[in-house]
């Protein structure tokens, strides 16, 4: 399992110091491998309990763990596929059109339309960047989005005060993170109209939501630690073509 996994898995429950570390180990992580945590503390000018802290939190014994994983991962990962990956981001493009062109989207846009409140949820930093974009593409369209911070206990806070007309927006890479579904539920029991934004596979949470709107990604290697990283390219397609066809929607009503 690959430092990536362990972070998405539990990260609605890190703080900003706990992400500021792993910025730091994403960026260094040949170097950590050599750390020791009293010198991994000091590089993320935090102390070494919260280190300790941080690798209890994301599934791991402690941080000899999380150099063992990191140290793994360079003999291990994969190999580059031989992949075009210009046709692959064209294909990415092309799937989030077509999904999008097959759906009844005057359902999911009405909702929107007539909705009190909307939010949105994002599990993971890529998809809270993209969610703020998002974000701001309803704002030109007219429309106020609340954002909430990716974390559990925020979104756990918000359901409290969101009521049957308002409307709930998730992104997922994984859709099947189980505290993220315990809250969905919660959603759901409360009438709360909810839109999965997930990949093309089966997962958990496009099951649980009342509209699903899916998109692809694309793999590519980036660094010489022979990662690959994954680039969301359908997701941004997916934003767009979202609020403008919600700006047609209220344009010709």
């Amino acid at each position: 399992m690959r430092f990536e996994e362990y972070v998405n898995d539990h990260f609605d429950a890190l703080n900003e110091t706990e992400k500021l570390i792993v910025d730091f180990i994403l960026k260094n992580r040949l170097d950590v491998v050599q750390m020791s945590i009293s010198e991994l503390a000091q590089k993320c000018l935090v102390s070494k309990s919260s280190v300790f802290r941080f690798s209890k939190k994301i599934g791991l014994d402690g941080f000899n763990q999380l150099k063992f994983v990191l140290r793994d991962e360079q003999g291990t990962i994969r190999q580059e596929p031989q992949t075009n990956f210009l046709e692959a981001t064209t294909q990415a493009v092309t799937n989030a059109t077509q999904q999008f062109q097959s759906l009844k989207m005057n359902d999911i846009y009405a909702s929107l339309h007539k909705a009190n409140d909307i939010y949105i949820y994002s599990t993971g930093w890529e998809q809270e960047i993209i969610s703020e974009q998002l974000q701001r593409n309803f704002f030109l369209a007219g429309e106020k989005v609340y954002v909430l911070p990716a974390a559990v206990d925020e979104l756990n806070m918000a359901l409290q005060r969101m009521k049957p007309d308002d409307l709930l927006m998730v992104i997922s890479y994984s859709g099947n993170n189980k505290q993220l579904l315990k809250s969905i539920k919660k959603a759901v029991i409360h009438g709360i109209s909810t839109v999965s934004f997930t990949p093309f596979n089966q997962n958990s949470l496009a099951e649980m939501c009342r509209y699903n709107l899916y998109y692809s990604v694309v793999e590519k290697k980036v660094s010489n630690v022979k990662d690959v990283e994954i680039f969301f390219t359908g997701l941004y397609v997916l934003n767009d073509l979202l609020v403008m066809g919600y700006s047609d929607y209220l344009k010709n009503k």
